[in-house]
């Protein structure tokens, strides 16, 4: 199950950087479900957009240093007091027509992602309440992704993120596509939950 949702999940990452870079994009038959509104999506989320990172720099010549010999571009943190870091990949970044700079990140899932949970009352098929539930944990999973790719994005970068976002596709009908976007007051909140997870991991490190 889980080597499933990986090869899922690489195909719908490749897929979202070709199709941002212009190159058609078809879906073998099992993924069909996940891509079919993702194309229509992109276009409503980059419309006057001014795509700066998809997996790695794009038409970003300078920020090329972070893109190693296998092609894959990652960014890093690293806290000079603490002696505490860690690196990773962002999936997107981008500046809309407003001028924000959104760092998002694709996931593709069985189920809907969702920000709280379901009603204990509500008149929803059962099978549709569990995977809520579950959804409320891998979208609370992905935020503190987010904001460790977001303090590492600002310091090798130098860009200031203004929003975060997530990007779901399912196979669901009704949560086809599902985007969450979280302020800076949000951000904030991820960043502190994500630093006491650092700090807890080199805390643990060191007693080993």
């Amino acid at each position: 199950m889980a080597e499933k949702a990986a090869e899922r999940g690489s195909w719908i990452h490749n897929s979202v950087e070709n199709y941002i870079r212009g190159l058609k994009v078809i879906p073998p038959k099992p993924y069909e479900p996940y891509w079919q509104d993702m194309p229509e999506r992109l276009n409503d989320l980059l419309d006057g957009a001014k795509v700066l990172w998809s997996e790695k720099p794009y038409n970003q010549p300078k920020w090329n240093q972070y893109v190693g010999e296998d092609g894959v571009g990652r960014l890093h943190y690293y806290d000079d007091e603490t002696d505490e870091g860690y690196a990773g990949c962002p999936d997107i970044i981008y500046k809309d027509k407003n001028g924000e700079v959104i760092l998002g990140d694709f996931k593709t899932s069985l189920g809907p992602y969702s920000t709280r949970f379901p009603n204990a009352k509500a008149d929803i098929p059962e099978t549709l309440k569990k995977a809520l539930i579950s959804g409320v944990f891998k979208l609370k999973k992905t935020t503190l992704q987010l904001a460790a790719y977001r303090l590492a994005a600002e310091k090798c970068l130098g860009v200031k993120i203004t929003k975060t976002q997530i990007i779901v596709s399912t196979p669901v009908p009704e949560f086809s596509v599902q985007v969450f976007t979280f302020s800076e007051n949000e951000i904030e909140k991820h960043t502190k939950s994500w630093m006491s997870v650092v700090r807890d991991f080199y805390a643990q490190l060191r007693t080993t």
